[in-house]
């Protein structure tokens, strides 16, 4: 699977160095990374010669970081990357991720012939060029973005993958779901017609907007992903609010009414704010017919009926509603004695 830019690389010449220093001049390559296999990692994590490990950061945090041994030996160095490592809004995942510095030319022969960087999601491996490839791609613009496929594929957004579609929070505001049934989006593609409607794309260039902002970073083009994914105040709280609060499960809640001879038919409303997996389980007081109905924009998405204590699950899969109405009524022979409760409990993102 590929990540990253699409466009084809022109290199007339490459000069690597330690650091964070620009290392050439004239028309930028193109930002390319590939994810990679399980079997590919194990061979090169075989065949790769390095220097580092886990180094401790300024701050106390440790990051694992290695170096390609053709750059000088040099325990600055490695604290100087962990140090921006450990900058970068972060959770838990970082002790999570090691992260593999090399000269570009190395890091295509691990990553591909035009990719810029890779990932391993299997062995939580990142390996980036330590230097900037050219002039308006840096080497730290490469790695924060990478570091956003790292925190995607450490955070839930259940039924959805994180890695194709972005953390809960973020994809949902975005509205991912609903522009992928409509077509607009295509979740996780690497085909060069699909690839700029990538979500899993947008969200690592998100997150790389996202760090460059706060550290006061030079912006970086946005040309990866279509102009309609790049990422407005509330995106950017949003993917913030899911890197360092993630989501981690639905939330229940109970919603009760009462139904009678006279007043046979209730309904009641409740907020969808993200997309995901809702489920709708209802209780009844007594032994009526009752028919729940999931409701909308007014239409039915799903009924039961039942007469026993418990009914059967009413589940949906939310994709763009943000909120739904429930409708209870009592069906069949209605006498006048008839009445009972109905509490319905209600699993949302």
């Amino acid at each position: 699977m590929l990540y990253g830019l699409r466009r084809i690389i022109f290199l007339a010449a490459l000069l690597t160095c330690t650091g964070f220093a620009s290392t050439s001049a004239g028309a930028p390559p193109v930002f390319r990374d590939t994810v990679l296999s399980p079997s590919t990692t194990r061979a090169l994590q075989a065949t790769t010669t390095e220097w580092g490990g886990p180094t401790v950061a300024t701050d106390g945090e440790t990051v694992t970081i290695y170096f390609s041994s053709t750059i000088p030996v040099d325990p600055a160095l490695a604290k100087q990357w962990a140090d921006f490592m450990t900058s970068l809004v972060h959770g838990t995942e970082l002790s999570a991720v090691s992260i593999h510095l090399a000269p570009l030319t190395e890091v295509q022969r691990m990553c591909g012939p035009e990719a810029l960087a890779c990932y391993s999601p299997s062995g939580g491996m990142i390996f980036a060029p330590i230097a900037d490839p050219d002039v308006g791609i840096s080497a730290k613009g490469i790695l924060i973005h990478e570091y956003g496929h790292h925190i995607a594929e450490s955070r839930a957004n259940p039924p959805f993958s994180s890695e194709d579609y972005g953390t809960k929070r973020w994809a949902s505001y975005e509205g991912v779901c609903a522009r992928t049934r409509s077509g607009q989006l295509f979740p996780g593609a690497e085909d060069i017609d699909h690839y700029m409607l990538n979500p899993g794309e947008a969200f690592a260039e998100s997150y790389r907007v996202l760090n460059e902002q706060r550290l006061g970073l030079p912006l970086e083009t946005w040309d990866i992903v279509t102009p309609s994914l790049y990422p407005d105040t509330t995106a950017l709280s949003l993917l913030q609010q899911d890197v360092l609060m993630p989501w981690t499960k639905n939330s229940a809640h109970k919603l009760s009414v009462k139904l009678t001879s006279k007043a046979r038919t209730r309904t009641v409303s409740f907020s969808t704010p993200y997309d995901g997996q809702l489920t709708l389980v209802p209780h009844q007081s007594g032994k009526a017919k009752v028919s729940v109905s999931l409701l909308a924009k007014g239409a039915s998405v799903s009924t039961r009926a039942f007469k026993q204590a418990a009914g059967a699950l009413l589940s949906r899969t939310i994709c763009g509603q943000r909120s739904y109405n429930v409708r209870v009524k009592l069906t069949g022979k209605v006498k006048k004695a008839t009445r009972t409760s109905v509490t319905l409990t209600v699993s949302t993102p």
